[in-house]
């Protein structure tokens, strides 16, 4: 089992708000603990009905030249079921101060903002790991069962807020408004309902910053398909996707939602594996819009067409793409990004693909996350993938830390090691997330994949990087709808989803446990790191920086493929396993056959053994 997330966010928290001696006490609640934030001195947070009023503010902020950043219509009440229509149209903005300030003059030009009559609510923007951390004036209550919106609704009168409505796929989630009357805000309103004891947990809208988790687009060759040595690398350093397409290339039922920027529906290589119109989780609406270039990119890796003499080829080049789009830059909800998850596993998605992450925790996400993992894919669950983070360190991000059945992907080198800020690729200025929740790795480094048309092309006549012996790596792959150089633990995370996809294509009967053993229990010993028995991984040895190793398609699809469920009783003709992922509990085969199962829930059976005619199998 993973380390539950809130305490290593806690043991942060406490040493973050440690150092930040001297700042006011902020804190929200998550998983009913305090989670403490710091305070940016640098930006606030504004709320208006209409577009922020420039001018007045100019008036008002006096003391120090400002600019005012991020801009964002709200589209808070297109993500719930109304019962309160917001009268005019809400903008959410920061300024940022280009003066230092001190703690005195920051409040003091909050305060006095919040006087300014088109103004609903100026609070601080916060700080987490180093990260800004806007806030909105909405904040959302869970209630304990249906019949408390009646003290819902006396609670909210009795503090000037809001009711704006409740979340379509989560009835029991509410979201309020703190008004220009109520005397909190956000953060503030939701601890003290949360502190009333009436509820089951309530937080602060957050407007999350860049959750991308990517580096700058690269081009190079898909070595991670089929690794031949290219720029220096480890020939077989690869996925055996090759091995694995003799036995399948996916099927068309079977879907992978790509979470993301939403991606090109009808870019030539991806258009014909296209599911439906898809989601956009910003508005609340479908289709799904196109916010940015990482969601064709990410899609293109997971299920590019294949053989159709153009492009690249994805992992699982015959499933079905369905597209869920976000803005992850600015703005982005906990609820929008809990509805992301929601409307895919209600729409058929058997498997989410996440290619970010990042900032605090939040409740209506975890539950989220829990209802796709439990409810998808008629209570069998549908599959969540999420990309471990590029800062090199142990602190994999949120929310792929939050929930053991999550697979959380690392990302390697052409030469099998985790990519660092030395590993061969040559590539100096990140590395891949590690720790004690990281389940498995994949190609995350110089990676090929769908670009959005019309981008600009990649001049092949200048070398943009020097491998780590010294060699200058070019390519002449320079068609403009593609990117060849795409890389971080975004280009690992789709690798995976689109081995879950194989999976899946030849067994769809299967839960995420089971799927979940099947990519830990077959992936691939790389790197020459010292993987062992560890407390918590049952699916065989591992290592903090490599998980289980190197993502497998082709031992992962022949466990697929095989019975993966023995029951007790008499055994009535020969059987033979090859290759299968067995579920046995201290099994064991008598009289003809001596094999002895001992595993807590799969055991992978390497070569090949038979039980003859006449055995009995006991389960203890």
């Amino acid at each position: 089992m993973k380390q539950q997330y809130k305490y290593i966010i806690l043991l942060i928290s406490v040493l973050f708000c440690l150092l930040a001696k001297g700042q006011p006490t902020t804190f929200y609640y998550y998983q009913g603990e305090k989670f403490y934030l710091g305070i940016d001195y640098s930006r606030i947070s504004v709320v208006s009905e209409g577009e922020i009023p420039l001018d007045k503010i100019k008036n008002r902020v006096v003391t120090s030249d400002f600019n005012i950043k991020n801009q964002q219509k709200s589209f808070t009440t297109q993500n719930i079921i109304s019962l309160d229509k917001q009268k005019t149209e809400i903008f959410t903005t920061e300024i940022d101060f280009l003066n230092k300030i001190d703690a005195e003059e920051y409040f003091s030009i909050i305060q006095d903002l919040q006087n300014e009559e088109s103004i609903i609510k100026v609070s601080p923007t916060y700080t987490i790991m180093d990260k800004k951390l806007g806030i909105s004036n909405n904040f959302y209550v869970k209630l304990s069962k249906t019949n408390d919106v009646n003290i819902l609704y006396d609670m909210a009168k009795n503090y000037s807020i809001q009711i704006l409505g409740y979340n379509e796929f989560m009835p029991l989630w509410f979201t309020l408004s703190c008004t220009k009357e109520t005397s909190y805000n956000a953060i503030e309103a939701a601890n003290v309902f949360f502190e009333s004891g009436l509820f089951e947990s309530s937080e602060p809208e957050f407007l999350y910053h860049d959750l991308l988790i990517s580096n700058d687009p690269y081009f190079s060759s898909q070595w991670g398909l089929k690794n031949t040595g290219q720029y220096g690398g480890t020939p077989g350093i690869d996925i055996n996707a090759e091995e694995a397409w003799n036995i399948t290339t996916g099927s068309s039922t079977i879907r992978v939602a790509v979470f993301d920027h939403g991606f090109e529906m009808n870019h030539p290589d991806l258009q014909n594996n296209v599911f439906g119109t898809g989601y956009d989780a910003t508005t609340g609406t479908s289709p799904a819009w196109v916010r940015g270039d990482h969601g064709t990119a990410c899609a293109g890796i997971v299920g590019a067409q294949q053989n159709n003499s153009i492009g690249v080829s994805g992992v699982a080049p015959s499933i079905r793409l369905m597209s869920i789009s976000i803005n992850l830059l600015f703005s982005d909800t906990p609820q929008q990004l809990a509805n992301g998850f929601n409307w895919a596993w209600q729409n058929g998605a058997d498997v989410i693909s996440n290619s970010w992450g990042g900032y605090n925790p939040s409740t209506i996400i975890d539950d989220a996350i829990t209802n796709t993992l439990t409810n998808g894919r008629n209570n069998k669950g549908t599959v969540v993938v999420f990309a471990a983070g590029n800062e090199n360190n142990t602190n994999i991000r949120y929310p792929g830390n939050s929930n053991p059945d999550i697979l959380v992907v690392g990302a390697i080198s052409p030469c099998g090691e985790r990519k660092s800020y030395t590993s061969c690729d040559g590539e100096w200025r990140w590395g891949s997330c590690y720790g004690t929740q990281l389940d498995i790795v994949a190609p995350g480094v110089l990676v090929p994949t769908t670009d959005r048309q019309g981008t600009a092309g990649y001049n092949p006549n200048v070398p943009l990087h020097v491998n780590s012996g010294g060699n200058k790596i070019t390519t002449d792959f320079a068609n403009e709808d593609y990117t060849v150089w795409f890389n971080g633990t975004s280009s690992a995370c789709p690798h995976v989803a689109g081995t879950v996809a194989l999976v899946l294509s030849v067994n769809p009967s299967l839960t995420v446990q089971q799927v979940n053993n099947i990519i830990e229990s077959t992936a691939q010993k790389v790197g020459g790191y010292n993987y062992q028995i560890t407390l918590g991984r049952p699916n065989g040895i591992w290592h903090q920086e490599m998980g289980y190793g190197l993502v497998d398609a082709y031992a992962a699809v022949q466990a697929a493929d095989c019975p993966t469920t023995i029951v007790s009783g008499t055994i009535s003709s020969d059987i033979t396993y090859s290759d299968c992922i067995i579920e046995a509990v201290n099994a064991t085969i008598q009289n003809n056959a001596d094999v002895v199962f001992d595993a807590e829930e799969y055991t992978l059976i390497k070569g090949t053994f038979e039980v003859q005619a006449g055995s009995t199998l006991e389960v203890k």
